[in-house]
């Protein structure tokens, strides 16, 4: 027997590069949510140049931090087919998946109306209830190591202490009337003294659209020829929205017989658009994840695309339909951010697939990837860095308004814009390497 050779049981496969982690989609998360951490601080500074501050509901356009929030419902879409197929390829079954989804959107959910009910908590320090809710939430949605020892013990524990705390705190959470509470209603209202939705806040939108993407991606699985299909079809949601579509078709002589379901049809949309958006939430803002999912639908190892310039040619033929649709949906809507039109989601889902196809090209393939080292930790821990940026300020205004003032005296408008261009930055690295030192440490956060 040769020196070298081995029993067969004994020789570990060599995994195929396809299988290979792919290195700039994890960049590419990093870097939107340091985008996002920067250009919602510098949201306070009311001399920051116009390209990196929001639109105004009323514009016809759209600038850098417009095309963040959509840059991160993609990358959560490209996620789905690496994260599914994967689990799929382990044993679990659809059913579980969907347990999985279902649990995740929740989370997602009760986060996001705790961030929104927040802004209007007003009895006592709002900065107190609100820092208490972030550490419960943290606690709450850690991870638990799957190896048995210490950390996994604490970790339980201070999970469960977490729900606990935080429903404690919703509980006790009053508006700003101070009304006393009775576990009112939960949903908007003249008369609501408790939990109001609104509109979900930046987590809520995220839930939705991922439970609709995902939804669509445990139907039809990796055929990208429907998935490219429902991203048209959630765009049309927002047109549909726009003109009352069931009412119209029950007013055609022909669909005399169908009348009685198109009036029902009518009345459960109605029903789901005073609690959710039907034509942004769950149309066009969704169809920004399912967008993600076409892309991602390529990265699996399953993929027939597997050669590097194929997945580059079909990536930029990608974003050239989304932004020719995106083109035609333009002249009628518009581009808002705020409406969630088609045109804005479908530019913003072109865009960042050609950011991501940069990259691809940049670090899998020409192999400059030290650079990502600066986004990495948000990457791979983008809830606990999206979370740490408001908690930062809210410890911050604990401490009193003047220590605000001094910390937060890059904002003031009395200097140059190019300082609080330039305290942002900062504020958003340290909250990148904050992310990656509490992961370190063996602190996760994931719904």
């Amino acid at each position: 027997m040769a020196l070298d050779s081995k029993p067969a049981a004994a020789v570990a496969p060599t995994p195929s590069p396809s299988a290979a982690r792919i290195g700039s989609v994890d960049a590419l998360r990093g870097l939107v949510i340091a985008l996002m951490v920067f250009v919602n601080d510098l949201a306070a500074a009311p001399h920051a140049p116009a390209w990196l501050k929001h639109t105004g509901a009323d514009a016809d356009a759209m600038t850098l931090p417009d095309v963040v929030f959509p840059a991160f419902l993609f990358m959560a879409g490209v996620s789905i087919p690496l994260a599914f197929t994967r689990a799929l390829a382990e044993g679990r079954s659809r059913a579980q998946l969907l347990g999985k989804v279902l649990g995740r959107t929740f989370g997602l959910l009760v986060m996001g109306v705790v961030m929104v009910n927040g802004e209007d908590y007003d009895p006592w320090s709002r900065a107190l209830w609100m820092t208490l809710a972030f550490l419960a939430m943290g606690a709450a949605f850690g991870v638990v190591p799957a190896e048995p020892g210490r950390a996994r013990n604490v970790l339980r524990t201070a999970r469960a202490l977490g729900a606990v705390a935080l429903v404690g705190l919703l509980l006790v959470y009053r508006t700003a009337e101070g009304r006393a509470l009775v576990l009112g209603p939960l949903f908007d209202g003249a008369d609501t003294v408790w939990l109001r939705h609104s509109w979900w806040g930046i987590l809520g939108l995220i839930g939705w659209a991922y439970l609709v993407a995902s939804l669509v991606f445990l139907a039809v699985g990796r055929r990208r020829e429907w998935l490219v299909g429902a991203v048209g079809v959630l765009a049309l949601f927002y047109v549909a929205e726009q003109a009352p579509v069931a009412a119209q078709l029950a007013g055609r002589p022909w669909l005399a017989w169908a009348a009685p379901a198109l009036h029902l049809l009518g009345t459960v949309l109605g029903a789901v658009g005073n609690h959710v958006g039907f034509g942004s939430t769950l149309g066009s803002q969704a169809a920004v994840t399912v967008a993600g999912c076409c892309l991602g639908s390529i990265l699996t190892d399953r993929s027939e695309v597997q050669r590097p310039a194929a997945r580059i040619c079909w990536a930029l033929g990608f974003a050239v339909g989304l932004f020719f649709v995106g083109w035609l949906l333009d002249a009628p809507y518009g581009i808002s951010k705020i409406r969630g039109t088609p045109a804005w989601c479908l530019y913003s889902a072109a865009a960042t697939t050609v950011a991501w196809a940069a990259l691809y090209w940049l670090m899998d393939l020409r192999g400059v990837t030290g650079w990502a080292r600066l986004v990495r930790p948000a990457g791979s821990n983008p809830l606990l860095a999206y979370l740490l940026h408001p908690l930062f300020w809210l410890l911050i205004g604990l401490a009193g308004p003047r220590v605000t003032a001094v910390v937060q005296c890059y904002v003031n408008p009395a200097w140059p814009a190019a300082i609080a261009v330039l305290g942002s930055l900062v504020v958003a690295f340290l909250v990148v390497q904050a992310t990656g030192w509490i992961a370190r440490a063996g602190f996760r956060l994931k719904v």
